[in-house]
């Protein structure tokens, strides 16, 4: 899970945006992109969404419950990130967010 530098613009607030990482980790590390999925606060709007993965505070290394909008992934620039992680999906979030990417990209 990274957080970028400067927001790119997805959520509200001044709270920074967190991403999961989702490309696979034998890509080569000089790739200029990272391909990932936004979080946002677990708010009842995400309630009958059936394209996001429910993740807790501490998985996120939020202060709250966050939903991973898989159905939004995209690739951004890896020099957007901050080096250091802020949270890390234990094997079972990450196997939900696994799960829906094949649906979104119909693999």
């Amino acid at each position: 899970m990274l957080a970028v530098r400067r927001r790119i613009g997805f959520g509200i607030g001044d709270r920074r945006e967190r991403f999961v990482v989702l490309q696979s980790d034998v890509l080569p590390a000089d790739l200029e992109t990272v391909i990932v999925a936004p979080l946002d606060d677990d708010l009842p709007l995400y309630a009958p969404d059936p394209l996001v993965v429910r993740v807790s505070r501490r998985e996120a290394g939020s202060t709250r419950p966050q939903v991973v909008l898989v159905s939004h992934l995209t690739s951004v620039l890896r020099e957007r990130f901050d080096s250091v992680r802020v949270g890390r999906l234990r094997a079972a979030s990450m196997k939900s967010v696994d799960r829906l990417a094949m649906i979104v990209l119909e693999l």
